[in-house]
């Protein structure tokens, strides 16, 4: 199954889905979500201190990818 989008959002935080909603609200617009997290059970996700613990590392919250700059992105 092929399908273009004009958008993709990665990441369904709150961010995320209020970013897809607004583009979603143009009705020629087709945007996909993605998302690859659970249940946002882990306590440092509900801290805004817990920020510093979970960014930094590789564990079950972070994947700890890191990506190279693409001058065709924003």
């Amino acid at each position: 199954m092929e399908k273009n989008f004009d958008y993709i959002v990665v990441g369904a935080g709150s961010a995320g889905c209020v970013m897809a909603n607004r583009l979603s609200q143009d009705g020629d617009n087709s945007v996909l979500v993605l998302e690859a997290g659970g249940k946002d059970k882990n306590f440092f996700i509900h801290m805004p201190s817990g920020y510093s613990q979970i960014v930094p590392t590789k564990n079950n919250v972070n994947y700890g990818f890191e990506t190279e700059p693409e001058s065709t992105t924003n």
